[in-house]
């Protein structure tokens, strides 16, 4: 009995998961298509969500840079502001064979809160704050699939944070494990790993998975639904003598799977 006492609340978590940790928006990139021809021009939204993955505000696009990457080729990416679907888009061209990744990094912006709720900016430089100042930056990663599949759904970009697949999500079955390799700053980062797929849910940050890495790193994902899924990780490290307290970083990667 109390094994399947452990195993229901486990399921339950793993199923809702809503944690005060993701109180800020994520960020992410959702392309039209995720498997394409090669000479496709991919158009591309980044969304700013707590509902995945529909955009409930839209970033400052002086604080958004996106990329084309193919083997050791990056081509960076114009984005125009979309006030109507509160997104930022851009179009990826995928001319060669294999997996094309379509990167997004957010540059870091401070929040504090106050008592009149939060605020941009240092609590050096706010008045009633209430708590530290926190910088959230933020990376995304895209995986197009182009033509046939390649070794190229494992590239290290080196972001600063970064969610690599060790599985093909092309070979992934429906009910099997995905595995992933976070890393940190070029190490291997043991951290909780949250995942759903779009149209999981319409409640606010809830997730369809949740685990953790072992200390290699590598965290094991159960693929239960077909459908474009998002892979989600955060870290945060204290800052001394800066304009923030605390660095929030965050990553997330985006990929089909049949």
């Amino acid at each position: 009995m109390f094994k399947r006492c452990k195993f229901f609340l486990f399921a339950l978590m793993s199923c809702l998961v809503c944690l005060s940790s993701v109180s800020a928006h994520e960020f992410i990139i959702k392309p039209v298509s995720m498997s394409v021809e090669p000479g496709t021009s991919v158009p591309f939204s980044i969304v700013s969500a707590h509902v995945f993955m529909v955009s409930q505000e839209m970033e400052p696009a002086d604080k958004v840079e996106a990329s084309m990457i193919k083997d050791d080729m990056v081509t960076p990416i114009k984005l125009s502001s979309n006030p109507t679907l509160m997104t930022l888009d851009g179009a990826a061209l995928c001319q060669k064979p294999g997996y094309s990744i379509i990167s997004g990094h957010r540059k870091g912006m401070i929040y504090t809160k106050t008592t009149q709720g939060y605020k941009k900016g240092s609590k050096k430089k706010i008045k009633n704050a209430v708590s530290t100042s926190k910088k959230y930056e933020k990376f995304c990663k895209a995986l197009i699939k182009v033509g046939r599949a390649d070794d190229g759904y494992g590239k290290i970009i080196n972001d600063k944070l970064e969610i690599v697949p060790l599985t093909d999500p092309a070979d992934v079955q429906i009910n099997s494990e995905m595995e992933f390799k976070i890393i940190y700053n070029g190490t291997p980062l043991s951290t909780e790993v949250l995942a759903t797929y779009d149209g999981f849910s319409t409640n606010p940050n809830t997730y369809a998975y949740l685990t953790k890495c072992n200390d290699q790193g590598v965290a094991k994902v159960k693929i239960s639904h077909p459908g474009t899924w998002m892979v989600r990780v955060q870290t945060e490290s204290e800052q001394t003598g800066q304009d923030c307290d605390i660095h929030v970083m965050r990553a997330i990667l985006v990929f089909e799977v049949k």
